[in-house]
């Protein structure tokens, strides 16, 4: 397939460079990566002691097939979004990344065409969007608590699913627990040990969604039931990590809801690209 590049915005309006749209790119550059790595010099021999990945910058010629309207459009479409996310769509798939459109210039038509030169700021690296489902299976057992309507809690009534995060680092999940539960525990194990744990203090029984965000900017527990939204930042077991973050290679995740009845756990998390 031929390359293709786009923005959306935060409502999901599209802008594409293309023959198509009037819009086309040349003179790309900024799609490659480097590392800042500092070192530590022992008798003329050079140890690595820290690595990290700098801000990326892209740079392209725009080239306005329809002159000045096309230019206008542009303008209009980054005047109108506040948030931009740049697909870039090749044979190895679909990536995207969040920008800042830097600065964008203005020159003089040519035989019809307005070129403009961009200055985008990645402010992530390439992501995919990924997302799992765990399906709890019930085994028997369990003890039955007196409650006006008969609830039974059983931790052998919970559900895993293996992934894989091809990221080279950590990344954070959100996590949406749907349905009633009892203390329910979300594990993220490796080799068979367990790495981190979410747990919360609750008893839920009018089916409501938890939503749990470990996003470093924007950490969160809510609590949602229809239209209504509460914060539940404070029914956390502080005994646990609670904010997790799942680590590179292949993973189990198990779900403990703590009651025998249908409950789910979806899982979302963003691999993250030095490159596409």
């Amino acid at each position: 397939m031929r390359r293709k590049l786009y923005l959306v915005n935060e409502v999901g309006s599209t802008f594409y460079f293309d023959y198509y749209h009037k819009t086309v790119i040349e003179e790309l550059d900024g799609f490659g990566f480097e590392f800042d790595i500092d070192y530590e010099d022992f008798d003329a021999r050079f140890v690595e002691t820290k690595r990290s990945i700098p801000q990326r910058n892209i740079d392209f010629t725009l080239c306005f097939i329809d002159g000045y309207n096309g230019f206008t459009r542009w303008r209009e479409y980054l005047t109108k979004s506040k948030e931009l996310r740049l697909f870039y769509e090749t044979d190895a798939g679909k990536k995207y990344c969040y920008v800042n459109i830097q600065s964008s210039s203005k020159a003089q038509l040519e035989s019809g065409i307005l070129r403009s030169k961009v200055k985008i700021d990645c402010l992530s690296l390439w992501l995919v969007n990924k997302s799992f489902q765990i399906d709890v299976t019930d085994s028997g057992g369990g003890k039955i608590y007196p409650y006006q309507y008969p609830y039974v809690y059983a931790v052998s009534f919970n559900g895993k699913v293996r992934v894989v995060n091809e990221s080279p680092r950590s990344v954070p999940l959100l996590i949406r627990l749907i349905g009633n539960c009892y203390n329910p525990r979300v594990i993220i194990r490796q080799n068979g040990a367990d790495v981190q744990t979410l747990r919360l203090v609750v008893d839920e029984r009018d089916e409501p969604t938890i939503e749990i965000s470990s996003e470093p900017t924007n950490q969160y527990i809510k609590w949602i039931l229809g239209a209504s939204e509460e914060d539940y930042y404070n029914t956390q077991d502080f005994s646990c990590d609670n904010f997790l973050f799942l680590p590179p290679g292949e993973s189990e995740i198990f779900f403990d809801p703590g009651v025998r009845e249908e409950a789910t756990c979806e899982i979302y998390f963003k691999e993250e690209y030095i490159a596409h």
